[in-house]
């Protein structure tokens, strides 16, 4: 069972509120071995002038390190505080053009088992010419990521959302893996595990034209598989099938809606990591409900999966 040891915080300089920090402390109170990284991303073009040698470029570095130390430490205090927390957090400052790829550089040179970001919003064009931070963190992390909302942790209870997907075999391992950290959140939030799952139907349009043909009947065919599948998994796992939800309809609209039925505090999701014309032109469910939903999203890829099965192996 994961213990969330080592998490990896992504600093906000732009925002008032550090959500990121605030909900990694907040995990941090349920493992006092936890240590936190809170890590700002800082690049000033002035470096790329040629008129700067590397005499002068050294000390404007160490410089301009030091001062944003001071202020990571400065609302570290402010948090702690806050949260009359104890949790051990160290602030780091790397320089790179890109925040997304010095938070996964970082996650690679450092033993993290977690990385928290606050969300941002998306506009259209992120998603066709720009590839937003958050996204591309979730595209490329080998260890779980959540893009954390401005929601309460502090209270005992509430319901944890995780969704399931049964379409594929291959995904069977993903919905274990899913389960398995939402039952890690659970126990330290104290809050009840739902299972959420979508039944798209997709109606080959030459089956319109078979006589006697109901298409009511192959809907409900194909939602009562699902719902049978879902049963299954719920039964298997000691889940009460009253915390079972299965509705008709794609992923991106019908997990926002149900998440928002229950109050969902955190949502799990699992991601095929898709980048380049793939992300653009299929997407990834995780990318697309980010926005559109008020909870805290809980993110495994296929790269953590994989990575997690191959070190279980070793």
């Amino acid at each position: 069972m994961r213990k969330y040891t080592n998490i990896l915080v992504v600093a906000e300089p732009k925002k008032d509120v550090q959500i990121a920090l605030k909900r990694a402390i907040d995990i941090a109170k349920f493992n006092p071995k936890t240590t936190i990284t809170y890590l700002r991303v800082v690049y000033d073009f002035a470096y790329d002038l040629l008129i700067l040698n590397k005499v002068k470029e050294k000390p404007i570095h160490a410089d301009i390190e030091q001062t944003h130390i001071d202020h990571l430490n400065q609302i570290i205090e402010e948090y702690r505080e806050k949260a009359n927390s104890e949790a051990t957090i160290v602030p780091k400052v790397v320089e790179n053009r890109d925040v997304g790829e010095a938070v996964i550089d970082e996650m690679r040179v450092g033993n993290y088992d977690l990385i928290i970001k606050a969300a941002n919003s998306h506009g259209l064009l992120d998603s066709i010419i720009f590839t937003p931070i958050d996204w591309f963190i979730l595209r490329h992390a080998e260890v779980p990521v959540i893009i954390a909302k401005n929601n309460d942790w502090q209270q005992s209870g509430g319901n944890i959302a995780v969704c399931v997907d049964f379409t594929l075999n291959e995904h069977l391992q993903s919905n274990v893996a899913m389960l398995r950290e939402a039952q890690v959140l659970s126990k330290i939030t104290g809050s009840r595990i739902h299972l959420i799952n979508s039944a798209p139907v997709y109606m080959p349009t030459v089956m319109l034209e078979v006589p006697h043909y109901s298409p009511d009947l192959y809907e409900q065919g194909v939602l009562e598989e699902h719902r049978n599948r879902m049963y299954e998994f719920a039964d298997k796992h000691h889940i009460d099938r009253q915390y079972c939800h299965i509705e008709e309809g794609m992923p991106d609209d019908v997990i926002p809606e149900i998440c928002e039925r229950i109050n969902a505090k955190a949502v799990l999701i699992g991601s095929a990591g898709r980048s380049g014309l793939a992300a653009a032109l299929i997407g990834n469910t995780c990318e697309e409900i980010v926005d559109d939903i008020d909870a805290d999203l809980f993110v495994l890829n296929r790269k953590t999966i994989k990575k997690e099965k191959e070190q279980s192996n070793e």
